[in-house]
Formats: C-alpha cells, structure tokens, sequence
C-alpha cells in the first residue's frame, strides 16, 4: 500500500500579505509502509517551487515515519499524544513560532484523539516597523526648473578656482549640482512596509481599497469589476517590474538587481534557529567525522564496555610494534643497507 497524499489550495478572504495564499496537505502513511517519505518530498518540492509566498501546512496520521531529515526547514507543532501515548498525527507548517497544540478528547469512535491548535503567528507588519525613506518627486515644473538654474550658472567660476586640479573640479561642480537638485526638486517622506512586494504600487492599493469598500457595502457587481481592473494591474505591475529589472541587467548594474533578487527571495535575512537533537545525536556525529583520526576509537569504545570481560580485552588489544633496532648495534649483518631512523604511527600509539 503507498502514501495517500492529498493537497488543496485555500485562499480565504482576509490572509497575511507576505502569503499568496495557503495549499494544505493531507497525508496518510499506513504502518507497513515504512519511515520513507520521498513522494512526500517531491510533492513539496514542486509546490514550493511553483508557488513560493504561498503557506505550507501538511497535516495527517504519519504513524512511525517523520518529515525532520526530509524536509528540515519545516516546523512541527503536536507535541502532545495523540493516539495512547504515542504522537502518530503531526502538523507541519512553513513559518516558525505559528502555533500551539493541545490535546481533545477523540470524536466519536476514533482512537485518535483531536489536535487543538491555537494561532500564534504575528504579521510581518507587526513584527517590523516600517522604514521611512526621502524621495523626489520629480515633475516637469521641476525639470524645466532645474534647467534653468543650470543654464544661469557661471561653469566659467569653478575652472579659474580649481585650475588644473581635475578631481577638485569634479568634486565641486557634483556637489553644486546636487545642492541644486535638493533645494528644487520637492521631496516626499515615504513609509515602506515590510509585507509590501516590490512590485506594488500606489494605483493598487487604492484598488485594494476599492475591493474592501464594495465588499463592506455589498455591491457584488463593482466588487467584480474591481476584482477584475486589481488582476490586469497586478500583472501589469510584475511586468513591469520584471522588465525594470532586465534594464539594469542591461546596464550592468548588478548591484540594483542583486538587491531585487535578495528582496524577492528574502535572502540574508536574520531568523534565530535553536539546534534541535540530543547530546546524543551529538556524540553520535562526533564519533563518525572523527573516525579516521584514531583507527582504534571503535575497538577501545566497545571495550571499555561493562560487558567486556577481561580476557576478551586482552585477547582483542592491537599487540604492540616491535622494538626498534639501533642502526649502531654490531651484531647488526654489514649486508644491510643503512636506511634512516623512522617511526610510524601505529609506533608511537603502542
């Protein structure tokens, strides 16, 4: 019998921005299938790759098999039993610190009991604050204005009082220019939230608020015609954002693009992740990246052990290197060829 794996796609009415929308999982691994999880694998892997904003939820009976080394960037939140004192249901999410569960009593005849899972996801527009940044609003009257100052200024002036000196002249006349830029083209204090994409816009906003504002009164007829001008806009606006980005590829500018990129993926982000396992696991891994420093750490681990007698001990003891001949003994055959002094590993150990 194989793994039952069942997924559906969810968006409901009032969901966080930083999510496109929600798939969720229903899996079912019967008891004689083994700890294998690799359809499971391939299943999320397509998802996420065709949907990335989207959030992850896979849920089910899992009995012996587990998600943690196939899928490790996915948190498990059932910490309670769920069935007699064994955890066979587990929940699965793609976002961290999102939920608590508690134990229910089981519905109807089921000998499974019912998993309570309480929210605890903060919005990303809570968790940060929105960054204030300066731009300018740049307008014809602006540009005409700017024009006019730079076609009145004496160039002449910063040549007589620079002379010769090419990168003093350069740096005035960059810092002239961009004191007339300040004190003309008007600036516009801005708030960037951080569940915004980088591809919304003013016009979509004032949609979305449309879409809220009909959906509120009622009117099913402008929330359709809304709902339908938002989705030309939104793939307006990625398209132009996406050729946006090729322009500065274009002009080789990759330090626009690379921080597009990191925007889009969310990379160099900081999350705090404690290390899961034992003391165990660890010993565990130390003693197998370790295991070619000492070729005898297997042999005195197993008998230093309490069951070891202590003729099994001596029987199994690597027997120690024959000693070293001086090169200055006379009985030694003049026959010999004299080689240097050497001595291996195995009789520095003995």
């Amino acid at each position: 019998m194989d793994v039952e794996l069942l997924a559906v796609s969810l968006r409901p009415y009032y969901l966080p921005r930083e999510f496109g929308h929600v798939i969720m999982l229903c899996v079912y691994i019967p008891p004689s299938q083994g700890p294998s999880c690799e359809r499971i694998h391939a299943a999320v892997n397509n998802l996420q790759t065709q949907h990335p904003r989207a959030l992850l939820l896979i849920t089910g009976d899992f009995n012996h098999a587990s998600l943690r080394s196939t899928l490790p960037t996915l948190t498990q939140y059932v910490t309670c039993k769920t069935r007699d004192n064994k955890t066979l249901d587990l929940f699965y999410a793609n976002v961290k610190d999102a939920y608590t569960s508690a134990p229910l009593p089981p519905l109807g005849r089921s000998d499974h009991n019912l998993v309570y899972l309480l929210p605890h996801y903060i919005p990303l527009v809570r968790r940060q604050k929105a960054q204030k940044k300066s731009v300018k609003v740049w307008s014809d009257e602006a540009s005409e204005k700017l024009k006019d100052c730079f076609r009145t200024t004496d160039w002449s002036m910063f040549q007589s009082s620079h002379g010769d000196d090419i990168n003093s002249l350069t740096e005035c006349i960059t810092d002239y220019m961009n004191f007339c830029v300040e004190s003309i083209v008007p600036t516009r204090r801005l708030r960037c939230f951080p569940n915004n994409p980088r591809w919304v816009t003013p016009e979509l906003k004032v949609l979305l608020n449309q879409k809220k504002r009909a959906f509120y009164s009622g009117d099913r007829e402008e929330q359709r015609r809304v709902q339908r001008e938002l989705q030309w806009k939104i793939r307006a606006a990625k398209k132009d954002y996406g050729k946006k980005m090729e322009e500065q590829l274009a002009q080789n500018n990759v330090r626009d693009v690379w921080r597009g990129l990191k925007n889009i993926s969310g990379f160099g982000q900081k999350t705090s992740r404690a290390a899961d396992g034992d003391t165990k696991t660890a010993d565990e891994l130390n003693s197998f990246f370790t295991r070619f420093d000492s070729p005898h750490t297997g042999t005195l681990l197993a008998l230093n052990s309490p069951h070891v007698s202590n003729h099994q001990r001596s029987r199994d003891l690597p027997s120690p290197p024959p000693p070293l001949r001086s090169t200055t003994d006379p009985s030694t055959p003049s026959a010999l060829p004299s080689s240097p002094l050497t001595v291996t590993p195995m009789q520095v150990r003995g």
